[in-house]
């Protein structure tokens, strides 16, 4: 059974709108809808990003167990990027500048790239990334497990692709909000504010958009 990383960064998104039910068949058909697809053979440099489950890396099937994480929904996307290595087009176009005796002209570079890119692309395997992300249906909250973002838009946009409903990043302001505290804890965060952190050897301070006062106050 594979593991969610214990370490690292995370971005909270919210929803608003209907989504299905994650043990529904329509949430399985919307992310098959946009399930990963492999680029392994593919001659030209790209990119394919798309769902895939933990149990399965190839994004052929979504069963409602293998996304089972308790009190939420274990989410996985895969991206794969093909690309020529900057390395190998160096070392080609040296040797024939060599050969030549002279620098290549731009259209010259351009035919050898689209040479070497015939000839090795279909040769060279893409790099992989899979990224977890934790589906919580009715707070209405996905916590990504990666903070590039890069990645957070392109997990945006296949959520958006695959369910019709767009995710907005949170602040700390928001995720307290939606957090379910009592009603007085709800009053302290929003008289909350950001305080300041002084960082040693740091020539001014650095502020922290985070309600602490009210965590402290939550978890006495």
């Amino acid at each position: 059974m594979p593991s969610i990383r214990r370490s690292g960064g995370a971005v909270y998104f919210f929803w608003d709108g209907k989504l299905p039910n994650p043990g529904d068949e329509a949430f399985a058909a919307a992310l098959h809808k946009r399930r990963f697809r492999t680029i392994e053979s593919a001659a030209s440099e790209e990119i394919s990003a798309g769902w895939i489950t933990p149990l399965d890396p190839t994004g052929d099937s979504f069963t409602a167990e293998d996304m089972d994480a308790g009190n939420c929904t274990w989410l996985r996307i895969r991206i794969d990027k093909k690309q020529l290595p900057r390395r190998w087009l160096q070392l080609h176009r040296d040797v024939a500048e060599k050969a030549k005796g002279k620098k290549l002209s731009a259209k010259e570079r351009r035919e050898l790239k689209d040479d070497l890119m015939d000839k090795l692309l279909p040769r060279i395997l893409p790099t992989i990334n899979m990224v977890d992300a934790l589906l919580y249906h009715e707070r209405k909250t996905v916590v990504l497990l990666n903070t590039s973002k890069a990645v957070g838009e392109t997990f945006q946009k296949l959520f958006f692709e695959s369910f019709q409903l767009p995710l907005e990043s949170a602040d700390p302001l928001t995720i307290g909000r939606r957090a379910g505290f009592d009603a007085d804890t709800q009053r302290s965060l929003e008289r909350a504010e950001p305080i300041r952190w002084f960082r040693e050897n740091a020539k001014s301070a650095r502020p922290v958009d985070a309600p602490v006062s009210v965590v402290e106050e939550a978890s006495a």
